[in-house]
């Protein structure tokens, strides 16, 4: 049940060793402490330097699978014998050999062989009539049996050889560490178990992260952080007392976590890493521990040792602390973003019908009103922001239109102005109280707010979706039929904004011809009167443009010929050839008022019916019956 995990010094280099000195849930049992079982009591002859490392089983000579014993030194790593396929990993395995086949240089070479198949330990035994290493004078290993070539090899590639006492036969050596192991790893269950429940309780409480984070220090009595997958520290506990400042731990963090993100990913699993303060002897310990929830890296959970070089046994539980604490912590942080999310989709489902007029009575309006505090009577404006990165194209881009959409609903925040954000479609639309609940309605104070909000609104977002963003807003109106015709009134700024290169923000009262036309462009009258005058201008086609964009930039430039041709880029003689071909087709003179005023007028009227026609598979006139209680 350990948690793999690397061990980085504050350089960022290795510091040699691979996290597994102390105990951990694999059944690994430090060589040192399998020496003090009375069995294993032997002779150390070489190669004291492996007494850190670690084995979880034991297995004779003869299953290992080794060259055959001759004159010449096999090379270290070496494999097998020949057809026997590739060399056997020996890592964790304590080699049982018979004392025999380590005399001589054939010796010296299956200790360098077994050592580079990564073998923990060799344990030489001789059966009580075979021939046995004695000691010599002062306590100093004599060399009836010829091991000093062994000896040279053990030290020189730092496995322990240790000479067993003549009863510690293969069958009782076997045992004894398996039986190590194996308690070693119930242990190590056991607590592990008892931690998780500890912390399962708190996840069923749904008490948060911070809970959490408390109750992770009240079992590894460290200080705790949990941050995000950003490096913002969501919570942290433990710290009074240590001398420790969160602030700085995080802003240290937050300087190597990129590194170990790119070199590591989600996939490294615990952490262990010094974090240098001014030097190394105030170098900070931590255990780092990745939060992972679906292959996703929802955050980290950070362990700070409160001493180092910190107890082993402490270390290790330290280690299980953390691999649980995280699992749960993703949980809790998992469960509060489907909370978050649910919320935000029943806020966006609300927003999408006050904007369409969607509701199927007055009931279901005054209770979805009263539970988000929407106040039927005050006078609300919508605005919409779009941009093209609020284009789905992933799910990235869901997770930035959430992020964006949590930002508006941030802007100007205020305990008498009620809003609500939310994305619909490729748009951002928030509907904004513009006058405290009882307030007299002052249409210039409505006209200001609006303009001021929509201002704030596009420089807060400007940031986050780019410079193509465009915000527009609707006329204040009263209650959800006011916030369906504001909607409204946005989304038809925002077509005629993008169709005459209009200011990023700008409200429906900013273009006031094409208000004024509305009911205009609605009739039948109005678009049978537009499409009569400007039919004939499209007829006529010429390499240097339609006749329509001579005739509107001529009009726009204010019958100046020079300023128009410089507008369409043409010569003033052909900006005459194509005026008099445009007066041919209308049959009238397009210099005069009244012509210039007609193609004017029937111009913004089939813009602005170009616009509401492509609203109406959208949009539906909100029923006055239903959104008005």
């Amino acid at each position: 049940m350990a948690h793999p995990h690397l061990t980085i010094d504050g350089t960022d280099g290795t510091d040699g060793t691979d996290g597994t000195d102390g105990i951990d849930g694999n059944g690994h049992v430090p060589i040192r402490t399998l020496l003090a079982e009375p069995l294993l009591r032997g002779r150390v002859i070489g190669g004291e330097a492996g007494l850190g490392r670690t084995a979880s089983w034991c297995l004779p000579l003869s299953e290992v699978g080794h060259h055959a014993i001759s004159g010449a030194t096999p090379r270290a790593g070496s494999g097998a014998a020949s057809g026997e396929g590739p060399p056997r990993d020996l890592s964790g395995v304590a080699v049982h050999l018979p004392l025999a086949t380590l005399t001589g240089e054939s010796g010296e070479g299956l200790v360098a062989e077994l050592a580079g198949r990564g073998a923990a330990a060799l344990l030489a035994w001789s059966p009580p009539d075979g021939p046995a290493a004695q000691e010599g004078p002062a306590g100093r290993l004599a060399d009836p049996a010829g091991l000093a070539a062994a000896t040279r090899a053990a030290d020189a590639a730092g496995i322990l050889l240790l000479i067993l006492p003549a009863e510690a036969d293969y069958r009782a050596v076997s045992r004894l560490v398996g039986q190590k192991a194996l308690a070693q790893t119930s242990h190590v269950l056991e607590y592990s178990t008892r931690v998780h429940r500890a912390l399962a309780e708190v996840l069923a409480r749904g008490s948060g992260i911070p809970a959490m984070a408390r109750a992770i220090t009240g079992l590894s009595r460290c200080p705790v952080m949990a941050m995000d997958a950003d490096g913002e520290t969501l919570a942290c506990a433990g710290f009074d007392g240590t001398g420790c400042d969160p602030e700085e731990i995080g802003g240290l963090l937050a300087e190597r976590l990129p590194d170990l993100r790119d070199r590591y990913g989600t996939a490294a699993g615990l952490i262990e890493l010094d974090l240098r303060r001014e030097g190394p002897a105030h170098a900070t310990h931590v255990l780092i521990a990745p939060i992972v929830v679906g292959g996703e890296l929802y955050g980290r959970l950070v362990l700070i040792e409160p001493s180092w070089p910190s107890d082993e046994h402490d270390l290790a539980q330290h280690r299980v602390i953390a691999e649980h604490g995280a699992t749960l912590t993703g949980s809790e942080m998992l469960r509060q973003r489907s909370v978050r999310a649910a919320e935000e989709r029943a806020r966006g489902d609300f927003v999408e019908a006050l904007a369409h007029g969607r509701f199927a009575d007055p009931h279901e309006l005054e209770a979805r009103a009263r539970h988000h505090g929407f106040d039927t009577a005050g006078r609300f404006a919508v605005f919409a922001a779009t941009a093209g990165a609020l284009l789905p194209a992933g799910r990235r881009d869901e997770r930035r239109a959430a992020a964006v959409t949590r930002i508006a609903q941030a802007v100007e925040p205020s305990a008498d102005r009620w809003t609500m954000a939310a994305a619909v479609g490729t748009f951002i639309v928030v509907i904004r109280q513009v006058a405290a609940t009882g307030a007299a309605a002052d249409p210039l104070a409505e006209q200001r707010a609006v303009a001021q909000f929509a201002q704030h609104l596009h420089r807060s977002l400007r940031a986050h979706l780019g410079d193509d963003l465009r915000v527009t807003s609707g006329r204040p109106g009263r209650g959800a039929a006011g916030v369906a015709a504001s909607y409204y009134e946005a989304r038809v700024a925002m077509g005629l904004a993008r169709h005459t290169d209009a200011s990023p923000v700008c409200g429906y009262d900013d273009l006031r011809v094409y208000a004024a036309l509305k009911e205009v462009a609605a009739s039948a009258e109005g678009r049978a009167f537009a499409r009569e005058i400007l039919e004939s201008l499209r007829r006529v086609h010429s390499q240097s443009g339609d006749l329509e964009q001579v005739v509107i930039a001529y009009i726009r430039s204010a019958g100046n010929l020079n300023a128009a041709a410089r507008t369409l880029k043409l010569h003033r003689n052909t900006m005459l050839y194509k005026l008099d071909r445009a007066s041919r087709a209308l049959r009238m003179d397009i210099r005069s008022a009244d012509t210039q005023f007609m193609v004017w007028l029937a111009h913004h009227i089939d813009t602005l019916a170009a616009v509401t026609g492509a609203l109406s598979d959208e949009l539906s006139p909100p029923a006055d019956d239903v959104l008005v209680p």
